[in-house]
């Protein structure tokens, strides 16, 4: 498999029947073999090899109320499964913070309507019903931003960034205007270690609506409100920032997603009367050279995420579609949840999901215990 100019179709057909991790290895081989294996035919196919589902996870709220819904978004239904819902979750005020979309685990903060108690955190894989609540973190900061990544497949890994806001009386001694505490909690030690404070810079913070960061080849992603981005890596422990295309710099409408495995920006703007959405994606992981890749042609719907690199996910509040951006189709995804009338909601979030249904080990250690609903005490 190391030489993928050998014979690409049966390495494609192999690659098919494959789990998502193996396919997100190959995809490291060759510029042709990632390009093919984010083709919506390819997909597709690997979904029903693999009994594996894509989709979107809808998240609203009413009044003090979280619901959610999960979409389909490729059409395939696997094999003796049930819709997948998240009713096994404790209950509380449960919401989704953070996913790992290519191995379908999501990260929940459960904030517990009961004073002076600290919100849970809850890592999650909806297709196999389990779930594990996790060991508080160190700090009591009031929590920024929250990422997920699932860092090794055999055995199973996955480490979640914190970020939380340093309060004003310490945060003065920076010179710089907003500083956060960085907290890392790595499954294999199954507790959190707090790194050195991440200083942004000047007048610059977080997105508040780009809560959902973009991974990338073991980079999370957040879009800043000054249109930088900033990355975090998981393997050094280390952060940095660099800018959006130059052009874009003082576009308000940018927002951050991933296409072909790269982050990518999307900007919007008008061209004789027509309204063009416009994706950029960084040429390399490492760098920070921008690409013009992809003009789509606007729907009146806003993207929320990009299926293939043919199929990008439409939405507003009055549902969800998905555009073939090849031939101008679309097609309307079905919402099936009781509780969604479009009209009575002000925001909504979608996080992408793409999962098989083999179980897992969410604590990270082979000591034997079963993950299914499991409670760790603190």
């Amino acid at each position: 498999m190391t030489s993928f100019d050998m014979n690409p179709d049966m390495i494609i057909e192999i690659l098919s029947h494959s789990p998502a991790s193996l396919v997100g290895k190959c995809r490291l081989l060759n510029k042709e073999c990632n390009k093919r294996t984010y083709d919506s035919s390819f997909l597709k196919l690997n979904l029903q090899r693999t009994n594996s589902v894509s989709g979107y996870f809808l998240e609203f709220s009413e009044r003090l109320r979280v619901h959610s819904a999960f979409v389909k978004d490729l059409g395939n239904v696997p094999r003796g499964s049930d819709e997948i819902s998240l009713d096994f979750l404790p209950p509380g005020r449960v919401s989704i913070k953070a996913c790992d979309a290519s191995h379908g685990v999501l990260l929940f903060v459960n904030d517990l309507p009961v004073k002076g108690r600290q919100p849970e955190y809850i890592v999650c894989k909806p297709t196999t019903k389990q779930y594990m609540i996790l060991p508080k973190p160190k700090t009591r900061y009031f929590t920024i931003a929250l990422g997920l990544m699932v860092i090794g497949s055999d055995p199973f890994r996955y480490k979640i960034l914190r970020l939380s806001q340093l309060p004003g009386n310490e945060n003065r001694r920076y010179n710089f205007s907003f500083t956060l505490v960085c907290e890392v909690f790595d499954s294999d030690s199954f507790a959190w270690k707090r790194l050195n404070n991440v200083e942004l810079p000047k007048e610059d913070l977080l997105v508040p609506r780009a809560a959902n960061p973009v991974a990338s080849y073991g980079f999370l992603h957040w879009l800043t409100t000054s249109n930088n981005v900033f990355r975090f890596c998981f393997k050094t422990n280390s952060w940095s920032f660099f800018p959006v295309p130059e052009n874009l710099a003082s576009d308000d409408s940018l927002k951050l997603t991933r296409y072909d495995g790269k982050v990518g920006v999307i900007s919007s703007r008008s061209k004789e009367g027509v309204d063009y959405q416009d994706l950029w994606v960084l040429e390399r992981s490492f760098g920070d050279s921008w690409v013009n890749v992809k003009e789509i042609k606007s729907i009146g719907l806003e993207p929320v995420g990009f299926s293939s690199n043919d199929v990008v996910t439409l939405a507003d509040l009055d549902g969800m579609c998905s555009y073939n951006m090849n031939n101008g189709k679309s097609q309307k995804l079905q919402i099936r949840a009781p509780k969604f009338f479009p009209s009575y909601y002000w925001t909504m979030s979608y996080f992408p999901f793409y999962s098989d249904y083999e179980r897992i080990e969410l604590n990270g250690r082979s000591n034997g215990l079963s993950t299914l609903s499991t409670r760790h005490k603190t």
